[in-house]
Protein backbone atom coordinates (compact mmCIF):
# COMPACT_ATOMS: atom_id res chain seq x y z
CA UNK A 1 0.00 0.00 0.00
CA UNK A 2 1.59 3.81 -0.90
CA UNK A 3 2.26 5.83 1.88
CA UNK A 4 0.04 8.27 0.63
CA UNK A 5 -2.92 6.01 0.71
CA UNK A 6 -5.44 6.91 3.59
CA UNK A 7 -6.34 3.40 4.03
CA UNK A 8 -8.16 0.73 2.45
CA UNK A 9 -11.81 -0.05 1.97
CA UNK A 10 -12.90 -4.03 1.69
CA UNK A 11 -16.37 -4.80 -0.53
CA UNK A 12 -17.44 -8.08 1.08
CA UNK A 13 -19.77 -9.46 -1.47
CA UNK A 14 -21.12 -13.19 -2.54
CA UNK A 15 -19.29 -15.36 -4.52
CA UNK A 16 -20.79 -16.16 -7.62
CA UNK A 17 -19.98 -18.15 -11.45
CA UNK A 18 -20.28 -15.58 -13.59
CA UNK A 19 -18.14 -13.87 -15.84
CA UNK A 20 -16.75 -12.03 -12.54
CA UNK A 21 -16.38 -14.65 -9.29
CA UNK A 22 -18.12 -12.14 -7.56
CA UNK A 23 -21.33 -10.11 -7.53
CA UNK A 24 -22.18 -6.48 -7.86
CA UNK A 25 -19.70 -6.06 -10.14
CA UNK A 26 -20.95 -2.68 -11.57
CA UNK A 27 -20.99 -1.06 -7.98
CA UNK A 28 -17.80 -2.52 -7.28
CA UNK A 29 -15.95 -1.23 -10.27
CA UNK A 30 -17.43 2.72 -9.67
CA UNK A 31 -16.14 2.52 -5.77
CA UNK A 32 -12.45 0.76 -7.01
CA UNK A 33 -11.73 4.01 -9.24
CA UNK A 34 -13.46 6.80 -7.10
CA UNK A 35 -11.71 5.09 -4.14
CA UNK A 36 -8.58 5.81 -6.29
CA UNK A 37 -9.26 9.46 -6.56
CA UNK A 38 -9.39 9.49 -2.93
CA UNK A 39 -6.31 7.99 -1.95
CA UNK A 40 -8.16 4.75 -0.79
CA UNK A 41 -6.94 1.45 -2.08
CA UNK A 42 -11.01 -0.14 -2.72
CA UNK A 43 -10.50 -4.40 -3.46
CA UNK A 44 -13.54 -6.78 -3.53
CA UNK A 45 -13.39 -10.53 -1.46
CA UNK A 46 -15.63 -13.20 -0.59
CA UNK A 47 -15.59 -14.37 2.85
CA UNK A 48 -14.47 -18.06 1.42
CA UNK A 49 -10.84 -15.99 0.27
CA UNK A 50 -9.56 -14.91 3.53
CA UNK A 51 -7.67 -17.95 5.53
CA UNK A 52 -7.17 -16.91 9.41
CA UNK A 53 -4.25 -15.75 10.99
CA UNK A 54 -3.14 -14.29 7.55
CA UNK A 55 -2.27 -10.85 7.80
CA UNK A 56 -3.02 -10.47 3.21
CA UNK A 57 -6.72 -11.15 1.50
CA UNK A 58 -6.98 -12.26 -1.76
CA UNK A 59 -9.17 -10.35 -4.10
CA UNK A 60 -9.65 -8.10 -6.99
CA UNK A 61 -9.72 -4.61 -7.62
CA UNK A 62 -10.18 -2.31 -10.72
CA UNK A 63 -8.33 0.31 -12.67
CA UNK A 64 -6.83 1.41 -15.98
CA UNK A 65 -5.93 -2.23 -17.16
CA UNK A 66 -9.39 -3.33 -15.92
CA UNK A 67 -10.28 -5.76 -13.42
CA UNK A 68 -6.90 -7.60 -11.59
CA UNK A 69 -6.73 -10.68 -8.86
CA UNK A 70 -4.35 -10.00 -6.72
CA UNK A 71 -3.57 -10.02 -2.46
CA UNK A 72 -4.28 -7.27 -0.31
CA UNK A 73 -3.80 -5.87 3.22
CA UNK A 74 -6.57 -6.38 5.37
CA UNK A 75 -9.28 -3.79 5.20
CA UNK A 76 -9.36 -0.81 7.42
CA UNK A 77 -13.00 -0.21 6.57
CA UNK A 78 -15.18 -3.14 5.39
CA UNK A 79 -18.65 -2.37 3.07
CA UNK A 80 -21.12 -5.25 3.71
CA UNK A 81 -22.90 -6.03 0.35
CA UNK A 82 -23.08 -9.87 1.11
CA UNK A 83 -26.30 -11.37 0.59
CA UNK A 84 -26.93 -14.98 2.31
CA UNK A 85 -28.87 -17.43 0.25
CA UNK A 86 -28.69 -19.87 3.02
CA UNK A 87 -27.82 -20.71 6.62
CA UNK A 88 -24.79 -22.10 5.73
CA UNK A 89 -23.71 -18.70 3.47
CA UNK A 90 -24.98 -16.63 6.38
CA UNK A 91 -22.64 -18.62 9.22
CA UNK A 92 -19.49 -19.26 6.28
CA UNK A 93 -19.74 -14.80 6.24
CA UNK A 94 -20.28 -14.31 10.44
CA UNK A 95 -17.17 -16.74 10.95
CA UNK A 96 -15.32 -14.85 8.10
CA UNK A 97 -15.94 -11.12 10.24
CA UNK A 98 -15.02 -12.50 13.38
CA UNK A 99 -11.78 -14.05 12.06
CA UNK A 100 -10.98 -10.81 9.88
CA UNK A 101 -11.80 -8.87 13.21
CA UNK A 102 -9.03 -10.98 15.24
CA UNK A 103 -6.16 -10.25 12.46
CA UNK A 104 -7.49 -6.47 11.76
CA UNK A 105 -9.59 -4.40 13.85
CA UNK A 106 -11.31 -2.73 10.96
CA UNK A 107 -14.46 0.06 11.09
CA UNK A 108 -17.96 -1.14 9.52
CA UNK A 109 -18.66 1.46 6.78
CA UNK A 110 -22.29 0.90 7.72
CA UNK A 111 -24.18 -2.05 9.86
CA UNK A 112 -26.55 -4.58 8.69
CA UNK A 113 -29.70 -4.24 10.41
CA UNK A 114 -31.93 -6.51 12.13
CA UNK A 115 -35.00 -8.64 10.90
CA UNK A 116 -37.92 -6.52 9.65
CA UNK A 117 -39.86 -7.31 13.27
CA UNK A 118 -37.16 -5.74 15.24
CA UNK A 119 -36.75 -2.70 12.92
CA UNK A 120 -40.33 -2.09 13.13
CA UNK A 121 -39.91 -2.27 16.98
CA UNK A 122 -37.48 0.16 16.89
CA UNK A 123 -38.98 2.48 14.50
CA UNK A 124 -42.52 2.61 16.95
CA UNK A 125 -40.14 4.11 19.74
CA UNK A 126 -40.09 6.96 18.23
CA UNK A 127 -43.50 8.92 18.40
CA UNK A 128 -43.10 10.99 15.57
CA UNK A 129 -42.85 7.66 13.08
CA UNK A 130 -46.04 5.57 14.55
CA UNK A 131 -48.73 7.51 12.66
CA UNK A 132 -47.12 6.29 9.53
CA UNK A 133 -46.57 2.55 10.78
CA UNK A 134 -48.74 -0.60 9.43
CA UNK A 135 -49.55 -2.17 12.04
CA UNK A 136 -47.78 -5.01 12.31
CA UNK A 137 -48.36 -8.64 14.24
CA UNK A 138 -46.08 -11.76 14.18
CA UNK A 139 -47.53 -14.51 12.17
CA UNK A 140 -48.62 -16.92 14.85
CA UNK A 141 -51.23 -19.05 12.47
CA UNK A 142 -54.11 -19.86 11.18
CA UNK A 143 -56.38 -19.00 14.07
CA UNK A 144 -54.43 -15.43 14.32
CA UNK A 145 -55.22 -15.08 10.67
CA UNK A 146 -59.06 -16.22 10.70
CA UNK A 147 -58.93 -13.43 13.91
CA UNK A 148 -57.29 -10.93 11.46
CA UNK A 149 -59.31 -11.21 8.17
CA UNK A 150 -62.57 -10.92 11.12
CA UNK A 151 -61.36 -7.64 12.07
CA UNK A 152 -59.65 -6.06 8.90
CA UNK A 153 -62.15 -6.53 5.99
CA UNK A 154 -61.85 -9.51 4.95
CA UNK A 155 -58.10 -8.89 3.84
CA UNK A 156 -54.23 -9.80 5.02
CA UNK A 157 -50.58 -9.09 4.19
CA UNK A 158 -47.94 -11.48 4.72
CA UNK A 159 -44.43 -11.27 4.28
CA UNK A 160 -41.18 -12.82 5.67
CA UNK A 161 -39.43 -10.74 8.39
CA UNK A 162 -35.78 -11.94 6.03
CA UNK A 163 -37.10 -11.62 2.88
CA UNK A 164 -36.36 -9.48 0.03
CA UNK A 165 -37.30 -8.35 -3.23
CA UNK A 166 -40.90 -9.31 -2.35
CA UNK A 167 -40.22 -12.48 -2.73
CA UNK A 168 -42.80 -15.41 -0.88
CA UNK A 169 -45.21 -12.35 0.13
CA UNK A 170 -49.05 -13.45 0.00
CA UNK A 171 -52.26 -11.06 -0.20
CA UNK A 172 -55.00 -12.86 1.23
CA UNK A 173 -58.77 -12.44 1.00
CA UNK A 174 -62.04 -13.86 2.16
CA UNK A 175 -64.58 -14.36 -0.47
CA UNK A 176 -68.28 -14.84 0.12
CA UNK A 177 -69.44 -15.90 3.41
CA UNK A 178 -66.00 -16.39 4.53
CA UNK A 179 -65.89 -19.75 3.45
CA UNK A 180 -63.24 -19.36 0.37
CA UNK A 181 -59.97 -17.83 0.26
CA UNK A 182 -58.39 -16.09 -2.60
CA UNK A 183 -54.94 -15.73 -2.63
CA UNK A 184 -52.10 -14.29 -4.52
CA UNK A 185 -48.70 -14.32 -4.05
CA UNK A 186 -45.32 -14.44 -5.26
CA UNK A 187 -42.62 -17.52 -4.80
CA UNK A 188 -39.33 -17.69 -3.96
CA UNK A 189 -38.53 -17.13 -8.05
CA UNK A 190 -40.52 -14.11 -8.14
CA UNK A 191 -42.88 -15.23 -10.02
CA UNK A 192 -46.95 -14.56 -9.13
CA UNK A 193 -49.45 -16.98 -8.38
CA UNK A 194 -52.66 -17.00 -7.44
CA UNK A 195 -55.04 -20.08 -5.82
CA UNK A 196 -58.65 -20.08 -4.56
CA UNK A 197 -59.44 -22.14 -2.16
CA UNK A 198 -61.92 -23.09 0.50
CA UNK A 199 -61.25 -21.70 3.89
CA UNK A 200 -60.07 -24.72 6.02
CA UNK A 201 -57.55 -25.69 2.31
CA UNK A 202 -56.63 -22.34 2.20
CA UNK A 203 -55.29 -22.11 5.62
CA UNK A 204 -53.38 -25.20 5.35
CA UNK A 205 -52.04 -24.16 2.04
CA UNK A 206 -50.63 -20.71 3.83
CA UNK A 207 -49.00 -22.63 6.87
CA UNK A 208 -47.31 -24.67 4.32
CA UNK A 209 -45.88 -21.75 2.20
CA UNK A 210 -44.88 -20.10 5.52
CA UNK A 211 -43.88 -23.08 7.74
CA UNK A 212 -39.82 -23.03 9.04
CA UNK A 213 -39.93 -19.21 8.28
CA UNK A 214 -41.10 -15.91 10.42
CA UNK A 215 -43.79 -14.00 8.96
CA UNK A 216 -45.06 -10.89 9.57
CA UNK A 217 -48.98 -10.11 9.48
CA UNK A 218 -50.48 -6.90 8.38
CA UNK A 219 -52.82 -5.18 6.68
CA UNK A 220 -53.49 -4.93 3.03
CA UNK A 221 -52.56 -1.46 2.37
CA UNK A 222 -54.14 -0.44 -1.54
CA UNK A 223 -51.10 1.57 -2.66
CA UNK A 224 -51.77 1.46 -6.59
CA UNK A 225 -52.47 3.98 -9.11
CA UNK A 226 -54.90 4.66 -11.37
CA UNK A 227 -54.14 1.49 -13.51
CA UNK A 228 -54.37 -0.34 -10.42
CA UNK A 229 -50.71 -1.04 -10.51
CA UNK A 230 -48.87 -0.96 -7.00
CA UNK A 231 -46.23 1.38 -6.77
CA UNK A 232 -43.92 2.82 -3.93
CA UNK A 233 -41.45 5.75 -2.88
CA UNK A 234 -37.85 4.71 -2.91
CA UNK A 235 -35.93 6.91 -1.25
CA UNK A 236 -31.87 6.83 -1.02
CA UNK A 237 -30.45 8.50 2.71
CA UNK A 238 -26.62 8.64 3.04
CA UNK A 239 -23.83 9.94 4.80
CA UNK A 240 -21.31 11.98 3.09
CA UNK A 241 -17.91 13.96 3.52
CA UNK A 242 -19.02 15.41 6.87
CA UNK A 243 -20.74 12.48 8.29
CA UNK A 244 -24.10 13.78 8.14
CA UNK A 245 -27.03 12.01 6.44
CA UNK A 246 -28.79 13.64 3.40
CA UNK A 247 -31.47 12.74 0.98
CA UNK A 248 -29.35 11.46 -1.97
CA UNK A 249 -32.72 10.66 -4.44
CA UNK A 250 -36.19 9.55 -4.34
CA UNK A 251 -37.48 7.39 -7.06
CA UNK A 252 -40.99 5.64 -7.76
CA UNK A 253 -41.23 2.12 -8.23
CA UNK A 254 -44.31 0.45 -10.07
CA UNK A 255 -44.97 -2.94 -10.60
CA UNK A 256 -47.37 -4.99 -12.92
CA UNK A 257 -50.84 -4.95 -12.27
CA UNK A 258 -51.91 -8.15 -9.86
CA UNK A 259 -48.01 -8.30 -8.82
CA UNK A 260 -48.25 -7.56 -4.90
CA UNK A 261 -44.94 -5.66 -5.31
CA UNK A 262 -43.12 -2.99 -7.07
CA UNK A 263 -39.88 -4.19 -6.77
CA UNK A 264 -37.59 -3.71 -9.86
CA UNK A 265 -36.76 -7.21 -9.48
CA UNK A 266 -40.44 -8.49 -10.10
CA UNK A 267 -40.62 -6.94 -13.17
CA UNK A 268 -40.85 -3.36 -12.11
CA UNK A 269 -40.18 0.03 -13.88
CA UNK A 270 -39.25 3.35 -12.10
CA UNK A 271 -40.05 6.85 -12.74
CA UNK A 272 -39.23 10.35 -11.25
CA UNK A 273 -40.64 10.54 -7.88
CA UNK A 274 -41.91 13.94 -7.28
CA UNK A 275 -43.43 14.31 -11.30
CA UNK A 276 -44.63 10.70 -11.24
CA UNK A 277 -46.61 11.75 -7.83
CA UNK A 278 -48.06 14.99 -9.62
CA UNK A 279 -49.42 12.49 -12.04
CA UNK A 280 -51.13 10.50 -9.84
CA UNK A 281 -52.13 13.13 -7.62
CA UNK A 282 -51.84 16.84 -8.71
CA UNK A 283 -49.20 19.33 -7.69
CA UNK A 284 -51.05 20.37 -4.39
CA UNK A 285 -51.08 16.92 -2.80
CA UNK A 286 -48.12 15.75 -4.49
CA UNK A 287 -45.65 18.44 -3.02
CA UNK A 288 -47.73 17.73 0.39
CA UNK A 289 -46.83 13.82 -0.02
CA UNK A 290 -42.95 14.38 -0.98
CA UNK A 291 -42.80 16.88 2.36
CA UNK A 292 -44.02 14.18 4.79
CA UNK A 293 -41.36 11.92 3.18
CA UNK A 294 -38.57 14.30 3.21
CA UNK A 295 -39.19 14.54 6.98
CA UNK A 296 -39.66 10.93 7.75
CA UNK A 297 -36.26 10.52 6.14
CA UNK A 298 -34.68 13.10 8.64
CA UNK A 299 -36.08 11.27 11.94
CA UNK A 300 -35.38 6.78 10.73
CA UNK A 301 -31.86 7.44 10.59
CA UNK A 302 -30.77 8.48 13.68
CA UNK A 303 -33.89 6.57 15.14
CA UNK A 304 -32.22 3.36 13.87
CA UNK A 305 -28.98 4.64 14.79
CA UNK A 306 -29.64 4.80 18.27
CA UNK A 307 -31.06 1.04 18.31
CA UNK A 308 -27.97 -0.65 15.67
CA UNK A 309 -25.49 1.69 16.14
CA UNK A 310 -23.55 3.41 13.16
CA UNK A 311 -25.00 3.07 9.70
CA UNK A 312 -23.79 4.56 6.15
CA UNK A 313 -26.53 4.58 3.89
CA UNK A 314 -30.47 3.56 3.91
CA UNK A 315 -33.07 2.77 1.61
CA UNK A 316 -36.51 3.45 2.80
CA UNK A 317 -39.56 2.54 1.01
CA UNK A 318 -42.55 4.40 1.43
CA UNK A 319 -46.46 3.78 0.70
CA UNK A 320 -48.97 5.83 -0.83
CA UNK A 321 -52.74 4.97 -0.60
CA UNK A 322 -55.40 6.33 -2.77
CA UNK A 323 -55.87 9.31 -0.39
CA UNK A 324 -52.61 9.98 0.01
CA UNK A 325 -51.70 8.84 2.89
CA UNK A 326 -48.08 8.09 3.24
CA UNK A 327 -46.61 4.98 4.97
CA UNK A 328 -43.24 3.51 6.47
CA UNK A 329 -43.04 -0.09 4.52
CA UNK A 330 -39.07 -0.77 4.70
CA UNK A 331 -35.79 -0.04 5.53
CA UNK A 332 -33.02 -1.51 4.03
CA UNK A 333 -29.43 -1.22 5.43
CA UNK A 334 -28.66 -2.61 2.19
CA UNK A 335 -30.69 -0.58 -0.74
CA UNK A 336 -29.96 -1.15 -4.43
CA UNK A 337 -29.21 1.94 -6.55
CA UNK A 338 -30.72 1.09 -10.05
CA UNK A 339 -33.75 3.18 -10.18
CA UNK A 340 -31.39 5.92 -10.20
CA UNK A 341 -30.02 4.63 -12.96
CA UNK A 342 -32.99 3.72 -14.63
CA UNK A 343 -34.75 7.02 -14.40
CA UNK A 344 -32.24 9.24 -15.85
CA UNK A 345 -31.61 11.15 -12.55
CA UNK A 346 -27.39 11.50 -13.39
CA UNK A 347 -27.08 13.24 -10.59
CA UNK A 348 -28.38 10.99 -7.47
CA UNK A 349 -26.84 7.96 -9.42
CA UNK A 350 -23.74 9.92 -9.41
CA UNK A 351 -23.92 10.60 -5.42
CA UNK A 352 -25.19 7.16 -4.49
CA UNK A 353 -21.76 5.73 -5.07
CA UNK A 354 -19.81 8.97 -4.57
CA UNK A 355 -20.86 9.27 -1.31
CA UNK A 356 -19.70 5.75 0.02
CA UNK A 357 -15.89 6.71 -0.68
CA UNK A 358 -16.84 10.61 0.77
CA UNK A 359 -17.69 8.74 4.34
CA UNK A 360 -15.10 6.18 4.23
CA UNK A 361 -12.62 8.91 3.48
CA UNK A 362 -14.11 10.92 6.10
CA UNK A 363 -14.13 7.54 8.49
CA UNK A 364 -10.20 7.23 7.55
CA UNK A 365 -9.74 10.47 8.04
CA UNK A 366 -10.90 10.71 11.73
CA UNK A 367 -9.64 7.46 12.43
CA UNK A 368 -6.22 8.96 11.81
CA UNK A 369 -6.96 12.12 13.90
CA UNK A 370 -7.92 10.48 16.87
CA UNK A 371 -4.65 8.39 17.12
CA UNK A 372 -2.68 11.31 15.98
CA UNK A 373 -4.39 12.86 19.43
CA UNK A 374 -4.52 9.99 21.49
Amino acid sequence: MSKLQLGTLGILVTESSGSLPFNEGQLCRRLCLLGHKQEIQVFVFCPEWFKPGEQSIKGYSYGEQGWRKGIFPLPDVLYDRYFSRNTKQHQSKVMCLTQLKEAHEFMYLTRGLAGKWIVHQALLQNKELTPYLPETLLFEGKNQLGDWLTIHQGEAFLKPQCGTHGKRTLYIKAIGHKDQLFIRGRSGANTVFTRYLNTSAGYSWIERFTQHKNYLLQPYLHLTNMQEEPFDIRVLMQKEQTGTWNLTGAAARIGRKNSLTSNLHGGGKAHKARSYLIHEFGKVKATEIMDTITQLSTIIPSTLEENFGRLAELGIDYGVDKQGKVWVLEVNSKPGRSAFFQIGEADSARKSVENLIDYTHYLLTHRMFRRINS
